[in-house]
């Protein structure tokens, strides 16, 4: 087969990435189940930045992270989080945190919607800004505690 001119290849690419450019991100889509059985979705928070993190009673470094991430987000209140419990039951996540006195909601959803999020590990944390959009994605614990990294957060998650 005869290679294209160097030119030719690099106009290729140009094209490949303006139409990269041009194509949306892919909206996040979420459904979880609240304390009460209730089902609810990210359009509920169009309009609003949120964080959406997944972790397990039975997750090592989940149970590791919490302290700093409940810290973290009673400094910060104006932060919209939504905390999924990966959990075999509603009732696990809800005794794991009732247990360890850790203010959050007791709310559950699927592997299935985790991986439709990318979560391929846990704890994964989701940045989704207001448009809906996913702006960043950490699968791993992360250093709630750090200014830095707290600044950073709070920074993606401006309207």
């Amino acid at each position: 087969m005869p290679r294209l001119p160097l030119t030719v290849t690099r106009w290729i690419a140009l094209a490949t990435l303006l139409l990269l450019s041009i194509i949306p991100a892919q909206a996040a889509e979420l459904a979880w189940m609240d304390g009460k059985g209730a089902m609810h979705s990210l359009q509920e928070y169009k309009g609003k930045p949120v964080l959406v993190h997944f972790w397990a009673s039975w997750c090592g470094p989940c149970r590791q992270e919490m302290p700093a991430l409940t810290r973290w987000l009673k400094t910060h209140p104006e932060v919209t989080i939504i905390p999924v419990s990966l959990d075999s039951t509603l009732e696990d996540a809800r005794t794991f945190l009732d247990e360890n006195h850790f203010d959050l909601p007791a709310q559950l959803t699927d592997s299935a919607q985790a991986m439709g999020m990318g979560a391929r590990g846990l704890p994964t944390t989701v940045a989704i800004a207001s448009d809906g959009s996913i702006t960043a994605r950490q699968i791993g614990t992360l250093p709630w505690e750090d200014q830095a990294f707290s600044d950073k957060i709070l920074g993606m998650l401006k309207p």
